[in-house]
């Protein structure tokens, strides 16, 4: 794997929400999630991937902090946290184990699509991830 270099991932999800209704435009809401990625670059491909996190829709105005670990079939490691905000969808590389120990760098996201949800109280989608990173 390069000490640095550019990525992107398509990474799919599901799992249980809940979501507190307190007005016709306010929601808040908890998640966790789990999925899987593609990506032509190898060391982020077929990836496993388990995230937590919360959100809100105030006055219809969507906003989420988020935290993922990714883990590759030898069991190597990494963290990021995404935050969703109205000017932005962004991600950022916080560490790793094995070859991903050290690792930093920055994404941008972008939602694919909207999924109808399988049951009440759980999410679906897809996300197309494009980023950087380096390595000590």
């Amino acid at each position: 794997m390069a000490r640095e270099g550019t990525y992107e991932q398509t990474l799919c999800f599901g799992g249980p929400a809940h979501v507190i209704s307190a007005s016709d435009t306010d929601r808040y809401g908890t998640y966790q999630l789990t999925g899987g990625t593609q990506s032509a670059t190898k060391a982020f491909d077929s990836m496993s991937l388990e995230c937590i996190g919360t959100f809100e829709i105030r006055s219809g105005v969507y906003r989420h902090k988020g935290y993922c670990l990714f883990q590759d079939s030898s069991g190597d490691k990494f963290h990021a946290t995404d935050t969703a905000a109205p000017q932005a969808y962004t991600a950022e590389l916080l560490g790793g184990t094995g070859k991903f120990t050290g690792i930093i760098g920055s994404a941008t996201i972008v939602r694919l699509g909207v999924m109808t949800p399988v049951r009440q109280g759980t999410l679906q989608g897809c996300r197309r991830i494009t980023g950087s990173y380096k390595l000590p």
